[in-house]
């Protein structure tokens, strides 16, 4: 199918049932946008060339996806789906296409290749993807004559109470020729019906008998998303299919209706993971760790053996056997050596921590290096940003910084010194130095009796 193939995928509608402002194909699942879902879907068909018309929120579809191998088409007025793809006719070269809502989440590659092939094998025109749901609701009703042939699409909007009694509904996903009859028949579209748009579906009774239909076997994979509803159902249909794929990889989910894992997050197996887990983008988990419960892990990845329960991740690194909370927070950057333990309200940006460091609570790392074996106590910060730029601390190895230290950055804590507990450094300590930043300790006896009057 390679170059002879392109791709329509139309994304120009409003989405009105979403009451949203935003562009319908730009509503995530699962931290994805639904358009990168139908994407995906078409990769594998290695297509000549990927059309998507857009109208609604344009701009913003563009900038979502600028820099991708994809033609954008406008549709400045939304006058239905046919006129979407009257738009696209000038983009398509190939002397076949696909055609497919930006919105189908689920539709799998298999599917649509198989169209691809039934439809050339049998001569159509116009091939399109059909399902049964057990409620067809407002999908348009496949209408076909005695030999199975689909002879005409009616949109529920303007079917009788007989017709609406059909089970097996349009997809929206088409195959098609690029031909003058397909054209022709596109531009000869009417828009008398309930909406008053263009509708796409009425290439069917356009084109019969030259038309074919198959009938997909789990009506799942075609679901589209109209309201916030079919995005919700979307969203647990993947998720379910997700954590099936990864327990039959030998990763425990203890509790699958609180799991929230992005098709890109690979895990590990024997690792186990608590109720209450978020793992997003292109986190990857490594074997025998234990996420959770209550982890949000994003673009982050964990090796061998570690834990992170009640915390937050993003952009992170975590080393083989570390420990990570509960309550500590991982930013862009954060890099956590081998054995080494993040503890309660311990906030890591741009910083490597060495293998064996423990911080084990409230306390701010920010721009540094910490060294193997160092301690840093709790309360301390890293005073990283001076209102301008920011400046990295150097932390050596078995350092042992006290609590309530500040580190006015750029400055360095030499390998085995010590910081005195609630000093602020401004100054390089040597190795295995003391330092001590402090006021010394003055006390008065008797001094608060004699302010009250005793």
């Amino acid at each position: 199918m390679e170059n002879s193939l392109d791709v329509v995928i139309l994304a120009a509608g409003k989405g009105t049932r979403m009451r949203s402002q935003r562009p319908k194909v730009l509503h995530p699942i699962l931290g994805i946008p639904l358009l990168e879902y139908v994407l995906r879907a078409v990769r594998p068909l290695s297509p000549r060339r990927v059309i998507a018309v857009v109208g609604h929120g344009a701009d913003e579809v563009r900038k979502a996806f600028a820099g991708r191998d994809i033609v954008f088409v406008d549709q400045r007025e939304q006058l239905g789906t046919g006129h979407a793809l009257r738009c696209a006719r000038g983009a398509v070269g190939a002397p076949r296409f696909l055609v497919l809502p930006g919105d189908v989440p689920l539709v799998p590659p298999d599917a649509l290749k198989r169209l691809v092939r039934e439809h050339a094998s049998r001569g159509a025109i116009l091939s399109l993807l059909t399902f049964s749901p057990e409620d067809p609701g407002g999908y348009g009703r496949v209408l076909r004559d005695e030999a199975g042939v689909p002879r005409a699409i009616v949109e529920a909007a303007d079917a009788s109470p007989e017709i609406l009694a059909v089970r097996e509904v349009n997809s929206g996903i088409y195959c098609m020729e690029n031909a003058r009859e397909l054209w022709d028949a596109l531009e000869a579209l009417s828009n008398a019906n309930a909406q008053g748009e263009y509708y796409l579906t009425d290439l069917v009774a356009a084109l019969y008998p030259r038309t074919h239909a198959l009938l997909w076997d789990d009506p799942a994979d075609l679901t589209g998303v109209n309201t916030r509803g079919d995005l919700a159902r979307a969203e647990w249909l993947l998720r379910k299919r997700i954590v099936a794929r990864l327990q039959e990889a030998g990763v425990t989910v203890v509790d699958p209706h609180t799991a929230y894992i992005g098709p890109d997050v690979v895990v590990g197996e024997d690792t186990v993971l608590h109720p209450g887990v978020f793992l997003y983008g292109r986190t990857e988990i490594a074997a025998a760790c234990e996420i959770g419960p209550q982890a949000y892990l994003v673009d982050s990845v964990v090796e061998d053996g570690a834990r992170i329960w009640f915390s937050v991740l993003e952009g992170a690194h975590v080393g083989a056997g570390a420990r990570i909370g509960p309550y500590a927070h991982l930013r862009p950057g954060a890099r956590i050596g081998r054995g080494a333990r993040i503890g309660n309200f311990v906030e890591v940006k741009n910083a490597e921590i060495g293998e064996g460091v423990r911080a084990g609570h409230l306390a701010y790392i920010g721009d540094a290096e910490v060294g193997a074996g160092a301690n840093i106590g709790a309360g301390t910060i890293t005073c990283n940003y001076d209102g301008i730029r920011k400046h990295r601390t150097v932390i050596g190895r078995g350092a042992f910084i006290g609590s309530n230290t500040a580190l006015v950055a750029p400055v360095t804590v030499g390998e085995g010194a010590i910081v005195g507990a609630g000093s602020v450094i401004t100054e390089d300590v040597p190795p295995y130095a003391l330092a001590l930043g402090r006021s010394r300790q003055v006390i008065k006896p008797d001094w608060a009796k004699k302010k009250g009057g005793a």
